[in-house]
């Protein structure tokens, strides 16, 4: 499929395209439709976020009008989870509509993500670092891009080092960050990944201390880097608690093992029982470890309802809060496309190729819950689209 002839969803590598970002006619397909949907009770509990790292992201999902594999990875867990991070090695990774869409209907916030990696990084935080009205031009063209394709927050992964004068104005940006996505943006969060710290030195704590708390501090959350230990999680506990903050730290589990407590898999509840036992949130890292470590003969289906069954006994299921219950039941993906039930279109490079609305293919599930008792509701089941 040629990217330069369909709609698709990009990330940005510089700074200079950061810099230089505008709407035009080309994004305006990039961007939700979908307004957040405040769905069920959100009782005071530790958090579920999940960190979509695929094969460095932008796969199938990329194609606004959806793609003819119906076998690529898709997510059926959403009222099992609070935060939806779409994850690339890209400097701006901005979240396809497709994923934002989703999480809106389930009430889950999708979140992109600003990365910088070492010497390339430390090059780009120098220069957008350099003094207060830079910074803030950076952190300013963040929230008009969130507010424009209507996500709800970012990721912050400073992975390089970085001298201790940039430091304090990382720390000042964060601020600046936060701040203003709050203003712009009704629940919007902006969370950072224990990476350097207070010196400017690249160090994973795993764990919150007086090294990374001046981040956390200066924003919604952290993801915390995940070669912890029982220890690490203990300490980091109760610093929280005594900030009163012990669910805003999200405790990093590798799916994929890669030195994580439990060693990941489907051996990941044992990460998220010690997490669980503290009363602090979780960051799966590499959800699509259920597709991508698939054997001959394996169902994508089987893997990934396995993995997820283990989890359930930790994760607090958001309720539906009035009636009636409006959904379709579709999954968003399969080998036909249906309006009111009615066959409309198969998945064709011409069909594929004609509008937004009629994509024969979704890249991701999407059961629709619409939760009020409106006659719009009602009426917009009426109308709905499937696959199957």
């Amino acid at each position: 499929m040629n990217d330069d002839l369909c709609a698709i969803s990009r990330p940005l590598s510089s700074l200079k395209e950061l810099n230089d970002w505008s709407p035009n006619d080309r994004s305006a397909y990039c961007r939700s439709r979908v307004p957040f949907c405040q769905a069920g009770n959100r009782i005071q509990r530790p958090k579920l976020l999940v960190c979509h790292d695929m094969k460095g992201g932008y796969l199938e999902d990329r194609f606004i009008q959806g793609v003819v594999n119906s076998d690529c990875y898709r997510f059926n867990h959403w009222w099992s989870i609070d935060t939806f991070i779409y994850f690339s090695h890209h400097f701006v990774t901005l979240p396809p509509p497709c994923w934002i869409d989703a999480g809106h209907r389930h009430g889950v916030k999708v979140l992109g993500t600003l990365i910088t990696e070492w010497k390339p990084g430390q090059e780009i935080c120098e220069e957008f670092l350099k003094d207060e009205k830079m910074f803030q031009n950076t952190a300013d063209q963040l929230v008009r891009m969130a507010q424009y394709y209507q996500f709800d927050g970012w990721l912050i992964n400073i992975e390089n080092e970085l001298s201790s004068e940039k430091t304090v104005a990382l720390k000042e940006f964060l601020c600046y960050l936060t701040k203003q996505m709050h203003l712009q943006i009704r629940g919007s969060e902006v969370i950072w990944y224990d990476s350097i710290i207070l010196d400017g030195s690249l160090s994973w704590q795993n764990e919150l201390n007086d090294k990374n708390n001046c981040f956390f501090e200066s924003c919604d959350g952290i993801f915390l880097n995940y070669t912890w230990n029982a220890s690490n999680l203990q300490s980091t506990a109760e610093l929280a608690k005594s900030c009163g903050r012990l669910q805003d730290v999200y405790v990093g589990v590798d799916i994929f093992g890669r030195g994580c407590f439990g060693n990941g898999g489907f051996n990941t509840d044992a990460a998220m029982e010690v997490a669980a036992s503290l009363d602090l949130s979780v960051a799966l890292f590499g959800i699509g470890w259920t597709h991508e470590r698939l054997e001959a003969g394996q169902s994508f289906t089987d893997n990934d309802e396995r993995f997820w069954n283990l989890l359930q006994q930790f994760c607090v299921e958001r309720r539906v809060v009035s009636l009636p219950l409006v959904t379709s039941f579709c999954q968003g993906w399969g080998q036909k496309y249906y309006f009111r039930g009615q066959t409309n279109a198969c998945g064709t490079e011409d069909t594929r190729s004609k509008r937004r609305t009629c994509s024969p293919f979704a890249v991701l599930p999407a059961t629709l819950m619409l939760v009020d008792n409106t006659a719009d509701s009602l009426s917009r089941a009426e109308d709905s689209l499937g696959f199957g």
